[in-house]
């Protein structure tokens, strides 16, 4: 599971540019409305997509090139304001109740992020979270109204306006952006042979502090054994050669 925090300031802009990629990159006489930017359908819209959407009728060098610059885009990203950069959640969780762990991991992640900026700037920050509609959309919503009133697992969360809310990934860029995110994610952690061509440049942009990426986690068993993604090697690093298990991050 994968997120993207932007400010409310700067949504505007990051849509603006999303769009941008497809009204520079589809052939003419393409709407770029009639197009989501799903990472996975512009790949390969005949073998996972079917019956194949809009994304089969364009040439495979294109779709590589919107795969790319949108992964730019999002890379390179400003904010209008330095202290709100664009900023990226995820969670890889192996082992059981993986879903819903990994909705509390990113959940929490966000929170603390946000907590961490109210003690910085002195103001109180609070965010808002919208997530692509689903199946799961009651499970997630009574979950994040609980951990709002009840410490779950890993605290309270405290800095989200309200429960999550869900709209159709077709209506929103940023929605896209954030599965472009997940995707790159799974292209990394759930594939035989990993592939860093997608994640290598978003690595800076998860939540970081002090030296630690905190927006990323990866619950594995491989963690006490010294696994080296980015997310562990960095925990591994802030735990000063103490035992890998003891911080929790293992299921």
């Amino acid at each position: 599971m994968a997120g993207l925090a932007i400010h409310e300031r700067d949504a505007w802009f990051l849509q603006r540019r999303l769009q941008d990629v497809l009204s520079r990159l589809l052939p003419a006489g393409h709407d770029p409305s009639d197009y989501e930017l799903h990472a996975s359908e512009i790949k390969s819209p005949s073998a996972q997509h079917r019956p194949a959407g809009a994304w089969s009728a364009i040439p495979i060098d294109t779709r590589l090139k919107v795969l790319a610059a949108t992964y730019r885009c999002i890379r390179d990203f400003r904010p209008v304001d330095a202290r709100f950069p664009a900023t990226l959640f995820g969670a890889i969780v192996e082992g059981h109740d993986r879903e819903a762990r990994a909705y509390e991991e990113v959940l929490h992640k966000f929170d603390e992020m946000l907590n961490r900026r109210t003690r910085e700037l002195g103001e109180r920050q609070t965010g808002f979270i919208i997530h692509d509609k689903g199946a799961i959309e009651r499970d997630v919503q009574k979950a994040a109204h609980t951990w709002r009133h009840i410490s779950g697992r890993m605290g309270l969360l405290t800095h989200l306006a309200d429960v999550p809310v869900f709209a159709d990934s077709k209506a929103s860029r940023l929605i896209q952006a954030a599965d472009f995110v997940a995707w790159a994610l799974w292209r990394y952690y759930g594939l035989a042979a990993r592939d860093v061509t997608m994640i290598e440049s978003l690595w800076p942009k998860f939540d970081a502090a002090d030296g630690v990426m905190h927006g990323l986690i990866h619950v594995s068993p491989r963690f006490r054994s010294g696994c080296v993604c980015p997310p562990c090697a960095s925990r591994h690093k802030a735990l000063g050669g103490t035992e890998p298990g003891s911080a929790g991050y293992a299921p």
